[in-house]
């Protein structure tokens, strides 16, 4: 019998859109008839679709992009409803109900909000609900003004502990060189993210096209993410032919993305990858030693400066003495209270504070290297 997964599936703006056209009903269709497969195949699948914006632009008749965030907000707004509906009407053709989820960093970013996320989707897949996660709320800032669906998508991966994350785009995989410059440029079948012999300078210069936002920087930086949940991790073109199917049989399809490193536990890979830091601790050498090459959690001795406002069990980052961040972690001591115990040691903090609720700045537990 075959073994049931769970897939994130994020479809590029240049596939869904259909090049400032609207929507792309064809590519959607395929993709439906690709995830029915899956499903009667007893795979759970989740879809991370952009277009909403592109869907805005094109019903509001702007030929560029907007470069101010409100009409981008606009062109969301008008687009999401838009993008819903056609995705449940393609979708109830196979006997599917689709339900439209929101999400942003933010939500990522909030370790309550995160798990309610979490709960949420993982409910839909329970009641065989195809999930439409769309990239750009018309509330969302970040997303719609720095970023992709790349991110977002990692972050769902590791969300619902994804077996499978794949980036579909309108470009084969990730290229050895950019094919502008070179003409010798050919497809990378693999690569393994901790190879320091690969170079991945071209790659990471790469720019995104008018109505998308993520080029192939932001799918490398994403891989990172959703390897650390332990998904295994894909580039590939949504316009080869049943490309998920390839995937699924174990065909050589796009560029697979490896990693060296261990998968991280669950609330490791929230700190790692999704919260957002409240404060900088810098540390320092014999700190640093410490926690990179002994394991160890964070004691007071070893803190040297305390910078931001931030409350018991936030997320902080640790800095070496040059500044350079070497790990994260939720704090046992608020902002004020590591100021005044910095430099000390763990027997010298109830003589400081008055009180002693843990000895550890940053138990090990709650402590992710960089």
């Amino acid at each position: 019998m075959t073994k049931s997964e769970k897939w994130v599936i994020k479809a590029g703006s240049s596939l869904v859109s259909g090049n400032q056209e609207g929507i792309n009903e064809n590519f959607i269709l395929e993709l439906a008839k690709q995830i029915d497969f899956l499903k009667k195949n007893r795979q759970e699948v989740i879809i991370i679709s952009s277009g909403a914006v592109a869907k805005g632009m094109s019903d509001l008749g702007f030929n560029t992009r907007p470069d101010t965030l409100a009409k981008l907000q606009a062109c969301a707004a008008v687009g999401q409803r838009g993008i819903s509906e056609i995705y449940q009407r393609i979708f109830e053709n196979f006997g599917y109900t689709t339900g439209q989820v929101l999400i942003t960093h933010d939500d990522i970013a909030n370790r309550t909000r995160y798990l309610n996320a979490k709960n949420t989707l993982e409910s839909l897949l329970e009641l065989g609900i195809v999930p439409i996660v769309n990239e750009n709320d018309c509330v969302a800032t970040e997303e719609i003004s720095f970023g992709d669906n790349d991110r977002l998508g990692a972050a769902l991966a590791g969300l619902v502990r994804a077996d499978k994350f794949i980036m579909l785009t309108d470009q084969e995989g990730i290229l050895s060189d950019d094919p502008n410059a070179n003409e010798q440029a050919h497809l990378l079948s693999s690569i393994n993210l901790d190879d320091r012999k690969i170079d991945l300078s071209q790659q990471l210069s790469s720019s995104s096209g008018l109505l998308g936002r993520g080029g192939m920087r932001t799918k490398i930086e994403a891989a990172k993410t959703s390897l650390n949940s332990g998904a295994m991790t894909w580039v590939a073109s949504g316009l080869d032919k049943d490309v998920l199917l390839k995937i699924y049989n174990k065909e050589e399809v796009g560029t697979q993305i490896f990693t060296d490193k261990s998968t991280l536990q669950s609330r490791k890979l929230w700190i790692a990858s999704f919260g957002s830091v409240a404060g900088h601790i810098i540390l320092d050498a014999g700190a640093c030693e410490a926690l990179q090459a002994k394991g160890k959690s964070l004691l007071s001795v070893g803190i040297s400066k305390v910078t931001g406002q931030f409350a018991k069990g936030d997320l902080v980052s640790c800095l070496n003495p040059e500044g350079k961040e070497i790990a994260r972690g939720l704090t046992n001591f608020d902002n004020q209270e590591m100021d005044k115990i910095k430099g000390l040691n763990s027997n010298e903090i109830k003589d400081n504070l008055g009180y002693l609720s843990q000895e550890e700045v940053i138990h090990r537990n709650n402590l992710v290297l960089s």
